[in-house]
C-alpha cells in the first residue's frame, strides 16, 4: 500500500506561494505601524492630559481642552504627510 495524498503537490505549492507572497493582505497589517501610531499618539496624549493632568476649572482651561487636541492631531497629520512623501 502506498500513501496517496488528497492534494496535488502543485496545488500545495501554489497555496504556499500565496501565503508567503509579499502582496498578502494578512502580512500588511503591521506595515506602516509607526505611521499608524503617530496618528493615534495625539489621541493618547489628549486622554492622558485631560483625565490625569488637566481638569477644566475655568474658561481658559476649556479653551485649552478644545485647541490642544486639534493642534496635536494637526502635528500628527503633518508628520504623516511628510513621512508618506518620503516613502514615494
Amino acid at each position: 500500500m502506498s500513501y496517496q495524498p488528497d492534494c496535488d503537490d502543485e496545488a500545495l505549492k501554489d497555496k504556499l506561494k500565496n501565503l508567503l507572497d509579499d502582496e498578502n493582505q494578512i502580512k500588511k497589517w503591521n506595515e506602516g505601524l509607526f505611521i499608524k501610531s503617530l496618528i493615534l499618539l495625539p489621541l493618547v496624549i489628549f486622554i492622558i492630559g485631560l483625565f490625569i493632568i488637566n481638569r477644566p476649572t475655568n474658561l481658559a482651561d476649556i479653551l485649552f481642552i478644545l485647541f490642544y487636541p486639534l493642534t496635536l492631531i494637526l502635528i500628527g497629520l503633518i508628520i504623516m504627510f511628510v513621512m508618506r512623501s518620503n516613502l514615494d
